[in-house]
Formats: C-alpha cells, sequence, structure tokens
C-alpha cells in the first residue's frame, strides 16, 4: 500500500474522503466496491485516531437499553453479526460477567430482563444463550470479587477485536483493491468550493510538499476533527461534535474473566483480558483541550485503579502496575445531562453552498459499515449515482470464505510444512492476516532471516515489517509497530527492537541513516506519551 499512486492532480475525483479511521476507511471501500472514484485523506495514520483508542470490543451496546435506544442496540447486534462473517479471524465471542451489588441501580431480575432482551436482539445464534447467577456460581467464574453486598450476577457474549486497527487496514487495502487512493500522513488545510465540487489543499506531512485535488463532492469523516475540517471549509456554523474523552489502563493480567462493573459513581467500566494482560477502561468525561494531544492524566488514571480495587480488593493495584495508558476522544454528535448518557448514534449532514460537502458524525466502531452506508448514499444522491451498498456482501481482503475453523485445522499444518516454520507462528499470524497470511510467509522464506520472532513477548515475526511497509501503508516505526502488529500491544511494545524494525522498515521505504535515526527516536517518543501520567 505504501507504493499505492499518489494524487493525480488532473483527475476529478467522485469522492475526496477526509479521515482516515474506521469510518473513513469504510467510506472508501464503499464508494469504491460502488464503481466512484476515491481519494482518502488522513493527516496522520490510518487507525491512528479514535480508531486505535478503543476497549477494543465489538459490542451490541447491552448498556444503552438502559437509555431505552433499543434501535441503537438492534443496529449493533445486526453490524456485529456481519463483522464476525466477515472477519472471524480478527473477532471472537467472549463471554463478559456483570457482577450484582446489593444497592446498583439495577438488580438481577431488571438486569436479566436486559440481558434476555439482548438475547433476543442478537443475529448470532450459535453464541452461547445469556444467563444470571445466584452469588456462589458468580464467585466460581472470578473467586477475587468483592463479596460484601454481592447477590448475584449477570453473563453475556460481546466480540474482542485485540486489534481494531486491523479492521481500519482491512477496509483500506479493499479500498485499494476497488480502485481508491488511500493516503496516510497527508493533512487537508484548505477546501474551496467551485461549481462543481471542492478543490483541497493537501500538505505531504513526511515529505514536507503541497498538493491538490479536486473532487465531485468531499466526505468529513474527520471524527473528533469534524468541526476543524468544517472551518477548513469555510463552515462556521454551531459545532457538531461534543468531544468526551476515555483512557484505558494496560496492566499484568488480572482475571481470565471478563469483567463488566458498576464503579460508586454509577458509570460502568470493563476490565478485559488483552492476550497476556489484562485492560482496564473507560473514562467518560468532557475534554476541550488539544484534539492532537489526548493522554491519560493522574485523575484518570487514579479513577480506574480505585474502582478496581474496590471490585478486585485482593489485587495490590497502583501507579507502578501500569504498563502503559492511551486516550482517545469519542466524537458524540448529541449533547446531553451527562457524558456517559450522550447517545452513540451517528448523522449524515449535507453542508456547503452546493451540498457538496457531507459530514458523518458520531457512531460506534461496531457500527462503521452501516455509517459509511448511510453517507456514501447520500453522496450518490448528490452526484446521480445508483449504485446499492455491497459491503455486507462483499468480502474483507483476509475472508476465509466462511471456513475459518476448517482453515486453521487443514492450513496452519500445511503451511507450517510448505514454508518450514512452526505451526504456532501461522496461527498467529492467520489471527492477523486471514487469507493473505502466505504473502508473510513468502517474504520470510525469500530473507530467512526474517522468519525470526522479533521479541520473546510476542510471535510476530520480522517479515510482518517488511509487510506492513511494503502493502499495508507503514510510514513510519509507530505505524508499524502500534497500528499493523499485535507487538504494540504487549508490555515492552518492541521498544528494544526499534534499531532492527527501523532497518528493515527503511529497506522497504527508501530511508537513509538520517530518518532511520529520526524515525526511532519519534517511536520512542510516541511510546513516552503513553507513560506520562
Amino acid at each position: 500500500m505504501s507504493r499505492t499512486k499518489g494524487i493525480d492532480p488532473q483527475q476529478l475525483y467522485d469522492l475526496i474522503v477526509v479521515g482516515g479511521g474506521i469510518t473513513g476507511a469504510g467510506v472508501a471501500r464503499d464508494a469504491a466496491l460502488r464503481g466512484l472514484s476515491v481519494l482518502l485523506l488522513e493527516k496522520r495514520d490510518f487507525a491512528s485516531g479514535v480508531s486505535s483508542k478503543t476497549t477494543r470490543l465489538i459490542h451490541g451496546g447491552l448498556r444503552y437499553l438502559a437509555t431505552f435506544e433499543v434501535d441503537l442496540v438492534a443496529e449493533s447486534l445486526r453490524e456485529r453479526a456481519i463483522l464476525r462473517r466477515q472477519a472471524p479471524y480478527l473477532i471472537r465471542p467472549i463471554p463478559i460477567l456483570i457482577p450484582i451489588y446489593r444497592g446498583d441501580p439495577h438488580g438481577r431480575a431488571v438486569m436479566s430482563l436486559g440481558i434476555h432482551l439482548y438475547d433476543l436482539l442478537s443475529h448470532e445464534k450459535d453464541v452461547p444463550h445469556y444467563f444470571t447467577s445466584d452469588r456462589e456460581r458468580t464467585l466460581s467464574f472470578e473467586p477475587r470479587l468483592e463479596r460484601d453486598g454481592l447477590v448475584g450476577s449477570a453473563l453475556f457474549y460481546d466480540h474482542q477485536i485485540l486489534m481494531p486497527e486491523r479492521l481500519v487496514i482491512e477496509n483500506v487495502i479493499a479500498a485499494r483493491e476497488a480502485g481508491a487512493t488511500a493516503l496516510n500522513h497527508h493533512r487537508v488545510e484548505l477546501i474551496m468550493e467551485t461549481p462543481d465540487g471542492v478543490v483541497v489543499t493537501v500538505r505531504d506531512v513526511l515529505g514536507n510538499r503541497m498538493l491538490s485535488a479536486r473532487g465531485r463532492v468531499l466526505i468529513n469523516a474527520g471524527g473528533p476533527w469534524i468541526d476543524k475540517v468544517r472551518k477548513a471549509g469555510g463552515i462556521d456554523g454551531t459545532a457538531i461534535i461534543h468531544p468526551t474523552k476515555g483512557i484505558h489502563l494496560v496492566l499484568p493480567k488480572l482475571s481470565d474473566q471478563a469483567l463488566f462493573v458498576s464503579s460508586a459513581d454509577g458509570r460502568m467500566f470493563f476490565i478485559l483480558p488483552l492476550g497476556g494482560h489484562s485492560l482496564i477502561g473507560t473514562t467518560d468525561t468532557n475534554y476541550d483541550g488539544d484534539l492532537d494531544e489526548v493522554h491519560a492524566n493522574a485523575a484518570d488514571v487514579d479513577y480506574l485503579l480505585r474502582e478496581s480495587r474496590r471490585v478486585l480488593p485482593g489485587l495490590a493495584l497502583n501507579r507502578g502496575s501500569i504498563l502503559y495508558t492511551y486516550a482517545g476522544i469519542r466524537p458524540l454528535a448529541f449533547a446531553g445531562p451527562r457524558e456517559s448518557r450522550i447517545s452513540r448514534k451517528h448523522r449524515v449532514i449535507r453542508e456547503g453552498r452546493n451540498g457538496r460537502i457531507i459530514t458523518i458524525a458520531g457512531g460506534k466502531l461496531t457500527t462503521y459499515r452501516n455509517m459509511a452506508r448511510d453517507v456514501v448514499d447520500a453522496a450518490c444522491r448528490a452526484l446521480g449515482n445508483r449504485e446499492h451498498c455491497m459491503t455486507d456482501r462483499k468480502p474483507l481482503p483476509g475472508d476465509l470464505a466462511g471456513e475459518h475453523a476448517k482453515y486453521l485445522e487443514e492450513m496452519v499444518p500445511e503451511f507450517a510444512a510448505e514454508y518450514n516454520t512452526d505451526a504456532e507462528t501461522v496461527r498467529h499470524l492467520v489471527g492477523i492476516y486471514g487469507s493473505r497470511t502466505e504473502r508473510v510467509l513468502e517474504i520470510a522464506r525469500e530473507e530467512p532471516s526474517l522468519g525470526k520472532r522479533i521479541a520473546p513477548e510476542s510471535n510476530d515475526i520480522l517479515a510482518q515489517v517488511a509487510y506492513a511497509a511494503a502493502e499495508e501503508a507503514g510510514r513510519t516505526i509507530s505505524d508499524i509497530v502500534l497500528r499493523r502488529m499485535p507487538l504494540g500491544i504487549t508490555a515492552g511494545r518492541g521498544a528494544e527492537f526499534a534499531e532492527r524494525i527501523a532497518e528493515i522498515a527503511g529497506n522497504e521505504l527508501g530511508w537513509n541513516e538520517d530518518e532511520r535515526t529520526a524515525r526511532v527516536r519519534d517511536f520512542h517518543e510516541d511510546l513516552k506519551k503513553e507513560k506520562s501520567y
């Protein structure tokens, strides 16, 4: 993907999409599959904003039933089923326990009603049924729970995606394969309307040059930066986005049981297994700071630690327990009485003098495909295009043709023998690339030194670095390690091996010695920001 064609200043693109998170990538894929010419522009890396700062769940939104948003839950569960069908190599069902304590706003009876409605709305009948349990059975799931006041629990299933960044990359690759041009590290600085569409001025951030592009319609999928994109287009109306901040903590493994628990102030948060570690989050607070510099602060960290200690009192959790943190902004489109009550529904808004600037605001990771469909439908109406959405039927690039289990059973040993590697490594690669696993193994066969694992704590191999740089638009070490490979969510995050990673990436990207040094320095700076709370 890094070798993709650049902006063609002579072409009039049907769509220019601003924002390369999950929504923008989904829009580019949808539009390209309908035969539209598409230019996707992201100012940093694909998935570097909200899409990489989530709780790493593809979920139906059980808690939205408490605010009677049954339509949002039904939409989320429908989209969850589509995603699991298309990317079983990325997404897996996970049982989540909700401990219920005396005095909680929702007791066992209410919770039982809620999870059975959730089950009824679900389109995945192969997922085990949801149920409630008494105190003793609850403690059999997680014996370290606070016992005082515990009356029982509810258990339900949602889906975990260890690397939502990979889902973004899958959509970007799909868009490219359908003819789109997708460019990261290209920042839109000015949008000017013309009689037949828009002209955008773009800065190639890494190349330090200015470019321009023409489009018939512009899709603003900027997430938290939506209002900044609108301002670049001369739209100075009322702000659409109500930004709230959510942080997460990554710690050594606390529990194999995923928990969804009530805090003392009534908010809900998760304690989830994350590979060999645990993920705690999230918070939900108003944010009015720099959207490009969002990090966990001491108050955020202490809140999650305090609430986690309250639920799991036997664990000595403190700031020293934290491996790293991450924080992001939710691009919520509706204001409400409190941050956690603001709706996660999305809005499609036609703006500009000729209605050729279309903004997609709100929404959530799980519903990105439906959000993309709605905004591309609006663009097609503006363009007079009658092609219909096909992303619910078209596979993603790593699709295993509905044969995930069979693929693991038959192809893993076959690939291990053919490429002279171990089955564990092949299985690991299938969980990242699906049917594209063989391309990574071919790189390792051509250069056997790239078949070695990068770090003892990860099954990632060096060939993945070369593949990310050559085929997945990884243009910096942070792009490659933090948003293309599971190495980026381990305790060490690849920091110790940055020089070797830079050498391999640099060979693909043509870096000189100074550029390699600069990329390593930038990578360490990025890691440092997620420890500075």
